[in-house]
């Protein structure tokens, strides 16, 4: 039987840092996708001194620092105030979570979804009324450029449409919108986190996010509270691809280098690495992505090979036929302490067959250190949840899935997935 994991209802921050096995963990406050080499240095610079030097980007395109202390922590948050990715007080980082298109501002996008952003963020931490939403209420801003944020799932999203329009939608209601002009639609996103919070409190709380209120009351609750008009709009873009996200790419006008850490940890010198050649060989900025990737802007095709190149001496993954990329792992034991055991001995041994066996999305293998899945909220072709005894596995669905078999060895498991990759155990 798995112990049942603690839910927190909470990301980490830098003014609500979280307890893990190893230190404590912080997270830099990015509002919108753009990121400067000269912050991304600045964030090496404090992982190690304040840290343990390991960075993670999350699937909410953050950067996160680990095995900060108490000692160092005051230092750490001098250091992200100094550049710009420290939010103005605790209430307003709780509340300030925002996903923006990653080539914002630079491709052939509606609006510009970080200036957006801006302001959101700015009207979020000046109405007293939105600090009660939930610490993991998420909005999300697509501009209809390069890269669609189409598998990113948030509480609001504001997608571009056709004909410069815009439509803001909501977790749980896939088929209906509200259409409007870019120019309202803020106040509009708004209108709808505004009418979660009164409902959230008549219903004593009860609802984490938008999702499970839309489940308990229904697809209309939510817009009849705010006094919106959903009709009928289908989801019609395509989530970005691997190919599309990594390597030397232009889109449009733009030219960037897609560079990935496995698994989404950095080293800080790997940070730094990055962070020169942002600024030597491309135009002094990188954008954050919910990938797993950093993209690094050049101002050609020629300067982001070079990027690729060198960013290959530090063995980070540059191309989509990375086999890195076919497995999803969290932290895992220590460094996790709601994991049962570690999730990443074995993942360079299991890269090859999860890519044999990988979905639309090119992910074969989620390895879970419990039955959270942080690391990926969606299914996967199979899930390893880590147990006492070994791994349990479970087919086509996420971490709190129906095990297909439970306590495997690894030797059992590379049986199974060798299997299912029609292929043998090596």
């Amino acid at each position: 039987m798995q112990p049942r994991p603690e839910i927190k209802g909470w990301c980490p921050g830098a003014f609500a840092p979280m307890p893990s096995g190893d230190g404590l963990l912080i997270r830099a406050k990015a509002v919108g996708s753009r990121m400067s080499a000269a912050q991304a240095r600045e964030i090496a610079r404090i992982a190690d001194n304040c840290g343990n030097g390991l960075i993670d980007l999350s699937q909410r395109a953050q950067l996160q620092l680990r095995g900060i202390s108490e000692a160092t922590i005051a230092e750490a948050l001098r250091g992200l105030e100094a550049i710009g990715m420290l939010a103005p007080s605790a209430d307003a980082e709780r509340v300030t979570n925002i996903i923006a298109s990653p080539l914002a501002g630079l491709s052939s996008g509606v609006f510009d979804a970080n200036a957006m952003a801006v302001e959101l963020a700015a009207e979020l931490q000046r109405d007293a009324a939105l600090r009660a939403l939930p610490p993991k209420f998420l909005f999300l801003l697509d501009d209809g450029g390069a890269l669609s944020l189409a598998d990113v799932e948030a509480d609001i999203r504001i997608e571009a449409i056709a004909k410069g329009d815009v439509a803001i939608r909501i977790a749980g209601v896939s088929n209906r919108a509200v259409v409007v002009a870019t120019d309202d639609a803020l106040d509009d996103a708004l209108r709808f986190a505004r009418a979660f919070v009164e409902l959230r409190d008549r219903h004593a709380n009860s609802f984490r996010r938008v999702r499970t209120l839309v489940e308990a009351l229904g697809a209309d609750a939510l817009p009849r509270a705010a006094g919106l008009d959903m009709r009928v709009s289908k989801e019609a873009r395509a989530p970005a691809r691997w190919a599309h996200i990594f390597g030397a790419q232009r889109r449009g006008a733009v030219a960037y280098a897609g560079v990935g850490a496995p698994f989404g940890r950095w080293r800080a010198d790997e940070l730094a690495a990055i962070a020169d050649l942002a600024q030597s060989g491309g135009t002094g900025e990188l954008r954050l992505t919910p990938w797993r990737a950093l993209l690094i802007v050049t101002p050609d095709e020629d300067n982001a090979r070079r990027v690729v190149s060198r960013a290959q001496d530090h063995d980070l993954i540059t191309s989509a036929d990375d086999k890195r990329l076919a497995v999803i792992a969290c932290p895992g034991a220590p460094e996790c302490p709601q994991a049962v055991a570690e999730t990443r001995a074995h993942v360079i041994d299991l890269a090859p067959l999860a890519q044999k066996i990988g979905g639309a999305d090119g992910v074969g293998l989620h390895l879970s250190g419990c039955a959270k899945g942080c690391a990926r909220q969606s299914a996967s072709p199979i899930t390893l949840l880590a147990c006492a005894e070994g791994f349990d596995l479970i087919e086509n669905a996420g971490a709190d899935g129906a095990p297909s078999f439970r306590s495997l060895t690894f030797e059992a498991v590379m049986r199974e997935l060798s299997a299912r990759a029609g292929g043998r155990a090596q």
